[in-house]
This record gives C-alpha cells, sequence and structure tokens, in this order.
C-alpha cells in the first residue's frame, strides 16, 4: 500500500495521529541504504566502481604502472613539489606546553617529508592506506614509524570500514584494529558514501598513455622503416636461389633488416602514402595530444609541462593556470593537513585525552612572519613572554641580531 491509499482510509483523527506519531519514526529512518539497492553486496564487500578497472578487469595496480610514463611522472611529481615546497608547523594553542611539546618533538623525529609524499598518493590512486608502527616510548605510546602500503591489499565493507583482503579472507577481508591505519581520500568529503575509494586522478590518464604507448610504438617503426636507408645487392639473373639466400644473410647482418636481393636488371619502386613528414607528423600529435590530456588531468592544465612544446603562451593564459594550480594546491593541502590532524588526535586521545589539542598547518614561507608575528603580538598583549630561543626557531633569526627587552627596565 503507498502513502496516498494509507491516508485515503484513515480519519482526519487517525491522519492527525500518524502525523504526530508514526511520521517523525519514519521520517527518522535511513531508506536508501547501500545493502538494499546494490546487488553487489550479495558478494560480502563494496567492489571498486572504478570504470576502467571493472571494464578491463585489473586492479588499482595498473595505475601505479602509468607512473613509469615520463609526462605522468613529471605531472606527478610537480603537483606532489606544491605541498612538499611549503612549511608546517604545531600551534599548540591553548594546549599545555608539556604535552605540545611532545607533538612537536616527535614530529621533529619523523620523516614528514616522506609521510607528506605518502599522502599526496591519495589525489593519484584515490586513497592511501598508511600503517602506524606504534611502539612505547618513555612514558607514552607514539608512532615510530608509518608505512604506506599498496591500495589493492584493502576493500571497504557496506559501511565504508577499511579492510585487510588477506589470503585466507580475499571477498570478505579481515577487521583492522582502531587506530592502526590512516586513509587519506580525494574527494573524500562527496563521494565517502558512494564511493570510499576515493576519485583517482590517475583514471583519466590511462587510456592517454595506453595510446601514446601505440603512438610511439608506430612513429619507432615509421622512423625504422624511413630514416634508413635501404641495402640492395646485385646479382645476375642467373644466380642459384642459394647463392642469393647467402647474399641476403649477409647484408642482414651488417644492417639487420632494410635490405634486398635483386637481379642487377630488375628496378625496384618504393610507393609511399603522401608526404613522409606528414605521416611522422600524425604521430607526433597525437602523442602530444595524449601528453597534454595527462597534464590536464594531473595539474588542471598544459602550460607548466608543455611550455617548451607550445611556446611561452601569453601572460593572461599563465595567470588562469596558475590560479588553477593554486587551487589544486590548496586541495591537497587539506588533505595533507587533515590526516597529520587526525594523526595528532590519535595521539592525544591514547596519551591524554583530555584538554585543548595541538594543530598541524601548513603555509608558504613569505607567509610565516606575518602569521606568526600577528598571531604572537596577540599573546604578548594577553601576558604571554617569549624565550629567546623561541624567536630564533619560529622567526628564521640570529641569536646575535637581537635582544629581548623587559617592558619594567623602561628601555
Amino acid at each position: 500500500m503507498n502513502l496516498l491509499d494509507f491516508f485515503k482510509k484513515k480519519t482526519p483523527q487517525q491522519r492527525t495521529k500518524y502525523h504526530y506519531k508514526e511520521a517523525p519514526r519514519m521520517l527518522g529512518q535511513e531508506l536508501a541504504k547501500r545493502e538494499r539497492v546494490d546487488l553487489n553486496f550479495i558478494l560480502g564487500y563494496l567492489p571498486d566502481p572504478d570504470e576502467i578497472l571493472q571494464n578491463t578487469g585489473r586492479d588499482v595496480s595498473a595505475y601505479r604502472k602509468l607512473m613509469l610514463d615520463s609526462q605522468v611522472r613529471a605531472c606527478v611529481n610537480s603537483r606532489k613539489s606544491g605541498i612538499l615546497s611549503l612549511l608546517w608547523e604545531i600551534d599548540r594553542g591553548k594546549a599545555k606546553s608539556a604535552q605540545a611539546k611532545l607533538i612537536h618533538d616527535l614530529y621533529n623525529d619523523l620523516d614528514i617529508h616522506g609521510f607528506n609524499q605518502a599522502i599526496l598518493n591519495a589525489p593519484m590512486f584515490g586513497f592511501q592506506p598508511i600503517e602506524i608502527i606504534w611502539g612505547k616510548v618513555g612514558n607514552y605510546i607514539l608512532p615510530v614509524d608509518l608505512v604506506p602500503k599498496n591500495q589493492e591489499w584493502f576493500l571497504y565493507d557496506k559501511d565504508a570500514n577499511l579492510k585487510l583482503a588477506t589470503i585466507n579472507n580475499p571477498m570478505n577481508g579481515e577487521v583492522l584494529p582502531d587506530k592502526k591505519f590512516l586513509t587519506p581520500l580525494y574527494n573524500d568529503i562527496n563521494n565517502k558514501y558512494y564511493n570510499p575509494y576515493g576519485d583517482r586522478v590517475l583514471s583519466s590518464c590511462f587510456w592517454p598513455v595506453t595510446f601514446k604507448k601505440s603512438g610511439f610504438k608506430w612513429w619507432v617503426t615509421f622512423a625504422e622503416k624511413y630514416g634508413m636507408p635501404y641495402i640492395v645487392g646485385k646479382l645476375p639473373r642467373s644466380t642459384m636461389d642459394s647463392d642469393r639466400e647467402s647474399m641476403k644473410d649477409q647484408l642482414e647482418s651488417m644492417v639487420m633488416d632494410a635490405v634486398a636481393v635483386i637481379s642487377d636488371d630488375a628496378e625496384l619502386d618504393f610507393i609511399e602514402s603522401g608526404n613522409r613528414n606528414s605521416s611522422s607528423d600524425l604521430y607526433e600529435n597525437l602523442i602530444n595530444i595524449c601528453d597534454s590530456s595527462i597534464s590536464k588531468a594531473i595539474l588542471g592544465q598544459t602550460l607548466t609541462t608543455d611550455i617548451t612544446r607550445k611556446g611561452t603562451g601569453s601572460y593572461a593564459l599563465g595567470k588562469v593556470h596558475a590560479e588553477v594550480r593554486k587551487d589544486i594546491v590548496y586541495s591537497d593541502k587539506k588533505i595533507v593537513e587533515r590526516t597529520h590532524n587526525r594523526l595528532i588526535k590519535w595521539i592525544w586521545e591514547i596519551n591524554f585525552n583530555y584538554g585543548e589539542i595541538p594543530d598541524f598547518s601548513m603555509f608558504e614561507e613569505k607567509d610565516v612572519n606575518k602569521a606568526l608575528a600577528e598571531r604572537d603580538e596577540i599573546l604578548v598583549k594577553q601576558g604571554v613572554k617569549f624565550s629567546k630561543s623561541y624567536y630564533i626557531e619560529n622567526y628564521g633569526l640570529n641569536d646575535k641580531d637581537f635582544e629581548i627587552k623587559s617592558k619594567d627596565s623602561g628601555e
């Protein structure tokens, strides 16, 4: 019975009763749940919805092989450099100094650059599992290592919980301990319910790289065929076939192929389809188009990677491309900051579980002095006194360049 028929059979009083008692109960339930509509849940896990992987019967390791392409590697390195060049700090806020110092000292010991490199794999592969190796350090339980793992080793269940696809349980996976794996996702805010595997930038590079390989293959064949001279050996028409074969073998040992053996009174004609340069341009244009598609997919623009091929471009176009890159850097920076702050939160919950938690943030070098100066000015007005070592560490000052004078001295 549908809702309209239901109300037709009820009196006004019954409808009012339903409105106040039954409707809130039904409206408070989640009806559109994945397990009710997705037949894939018969398998016991959430399949990866990536269409390229489904249609080709591959797993996410296929995208890792794309990194062998020079254009893909250059663009990925360029995108990552936008984040890896940033500075970072631990904002203590109102956290107790001893506890905040623990986080700060830990981060000085960890390989933050390598950690950030792993996190930045998330935009490329959709998500990046990073296993935390916890250990006893003094009186605390702290991360002693952060190890990125292969994405194809993991799967998600209907509740978007990460599981390890082991040999004993490859289909449903094994449940993972709490606070054991960090899993930064790309475009996770909008896609986590539909696709906890994340949005993969490299999926947009799969076909351009595939076509590009074919273009190179035929271009090399073309260059070998028309770039090398043909060596023609001439023998009298009465020469035996065995002698012709012998001469042909000798010529091939000299120049591999591009050889022929004919009678000394025979003629050879070479038939070509159009201009050789025009034919060669077809392969070059195909490769250039594929490279441009790769640049757009990873960097959002083509100017920074294709400048030698296309010229310098206009100033206006350069500004547009710079703004696009800036937006991508900002998006990737948020993924890195969220992952770090999740790690800090877990450290805090395991060891303290009270008080305000320090905050990890990244910024450009040119912004550091202004941001710190504005914050420190507010804190000084509230009565905070910073040590000389604080200014040396946070402002890059030399010990001999300044002195801290007391307000009470009148100096």
